[in-house]
């Protein structure tokens, strides 16, 4: 499927068969990585035939330009809110608010929006550029630190970086989550949870707008956050297991146990054909 966010914008320049062939290629690269993505497997995975891939891209270096170009778009409207008005917290919120909105509107290239730099590594211009594109924001997350610090909304105590790069690392761990899930769950209001918590921990008086207590949004956060252990192997898994009963616990019964028998055996056969004595 299309995102709806690359066939409503009039300045996105690939057709309806492009876009189909770059969302068949993101989901290659989302399943089996970036060296997955031969002309064979996007071709199977779009359902058409390899050569019909040469009719819109000059092969995988053209598919990967496409990519980069959803990539690129995205970005460009997610960073046209830092130029809106706003400053310190609210800004934050806002700008972090809208990269995720984009993000989970642009479901089939989320992996590559993500994950821009490993999927692009094999091509040292545009993972350049999306490196300054990264710095970019985060010189701009770190600015709006430094206004909400100064106005007094957020934590003097905690290095802006921190703050900034708490920000980051919960934008992506959470679109990750979401990705990982098989987009199982909604991120934009994940994230809104993950919002709440981050303006708990770094500002000087958390909002009193609260979406939901903290005890409803653990029950949410289950929905996308695996937090039981997985099954443990070895002994522990050992001790776990039922005892078996009938025929099948005896023949499980440790060999040692029936050596005094197998002795004893032995020894009426060995006097049983000694010679008796005269």
């Amino acid at each position: 499927m299309i995102p709806e966010i690359f066939t409503t914008d009039g300045s996105w320049p690939y057709s309806k068969a492009k876009t189909a062939v770059l969302a068949a290629a993101s989901a290659v690269i989302r399943e089996e990585g970036p060296r997955a993505a031969t002309l064979k497997n996007i071709a199977t995975k779009a359902g058409i035939t390899e050569p019909a891939i040469f009719r819109h891209f000059e092969g995988v270096d053209g598919l990967f330009g496409g990519l980069f170009s959803a990539y690129e778009r995205v970005y460009e409207r997610s960073s046209e809110a830092f130029a809106t008005d706003g400053k310190g917290l609210a800004k934050l919120r806002e700008v972090s608010s809208a990269f995720v909105s984009n993000i989970a509107a642009s479901q089939d290239f989320a992996y590559v929006l993500i994950y821009a730099r490993h999927v692009f590594r094999g091509y040292p211009e545009l993972r350049a550029k999306v490196a300054g594109n990264d710095a970019k924001d985060q010189a701009e997350l770190l600015a709006r630190v430094g206004e909400g610090v100064k106005a007094g909304e957020i934590r003097s105590d905690i290095d802006p970086v921190s703050i900034a790069t708490a920000l980051l690392g919960a934008i992506d761990c959470t679109a990750t989550l979401w990705i990982e899930s098989g987009f199982g769950f909604d991120l934009v209001e994940a994230f809104a949870d993950r919002w709440d918590d981050f303006e708990r921990l770094v500002a000087t008086k958390p909002s009193a707008k609260t979406r939901d207590s903290k005890a409803s949004t653990r029950e949410r956060a289950a929905a996308y956050f695996p937090l039981r252990p997985a099954k443990t192997r070895g002994s522990s898994a050992r001790k776990a297991a039922p005892p078996a009963k009938g025929k099948a616990a005896a023949k499980k019964a440790p060999t040692k146990a029936k050596a005094p028998v197998a002795k004893a055996k032995a020894g009426v056969k060995a006097r049983k054909a000694a010679p008796k004595g005269k």
